[in-house]
């Protein structure tokens, strides 16, 4: 057996006409979302950096890009069962993975993964300044309270990359000074030593 040949039979992509040409969409559909993208979409949570991020790995895992990058011909693509089966199971991937008063803002009946994702994605980067703005209260106004430290950190950290992402520069010393005020008084001395550490 060949390699070319043995590539085909182990490839889950390869279709009957051009092995490795489409993905299979039973092989799409049975991929575990959840598994993929283990966060929900909300507005009230500053998860979208990490929301995205998720889902550009699975596209680029599943070689599922076309259907989200605008590059293909929705329409010229209608008549490929496959295809549109592969895209349909894409639409239903967005919409379980954000939240309700997200999902009723997007939905319409007839578009197609490109036109849902670029809904999702404009409803955070449409209206920076007001994402901006939000992030920063959060970020600036984050405290450990009673929180471990790991997941105090943690959540800091998330906050500064939606920050980033929104096109707010977070550098080194702002995340180590805004952590350092927002650490539990009885920690007191060890946020002076991370400054000293640090600063």
């Amino acid at each position: 057996m060949s390699h070319s040949t043995r590539s085909a039979r182990s490839n889950p992509f390869a279709s009957s006409s051009e092995a490795g040409s489409l993905p299979d969409p039973a092989y799409i559909r049975d991929v575990p979302i959840f598994d993929r993208v283990p966060i929900k979409l909300s507005h009230t949570e500053a998860n979208f950096y990490a929301w995205k991020t998720y889902f550009n790995l699975l596209f680029r895992e599943y070689n599922l890009r076309d259907h989200i990058d605008g590059t293909t011909d929705f329409l010229a693509m209608r008549r490929d069962e496959d295809w549109l089966a592969v895209d349909a199971t894409i639409i239903r991937w967005l919409f379980l993975t954000v939240s309700k008063d997200i999902f009723h803002t997007v939905v319409r009946d007839g578009d197609d993964a490109y036109t849902v994702w670029t809904k999702i994605i404009g409803l955070f980067t449409d209206n920076k300044l007001q994402r901006i703005v939000f992030l920063q209260r959060e970020f600036f106004g984050c405290h450990q309270n009673d929180s471990s430290i790991d997941a105090y950190c943690m959540r800091l950290k998330t906050l500064s990359d939606e920050l980033n992402d929104a096109g707010f520069k977070v550098g080194g010393e702002l995340l180590l000074s805004t952590l350092t005020a927002g650490l539990n008084e009885d920690l007191g001395n060890a946020a002076s030593n991370l400054t000293l550490i640090y600063g």
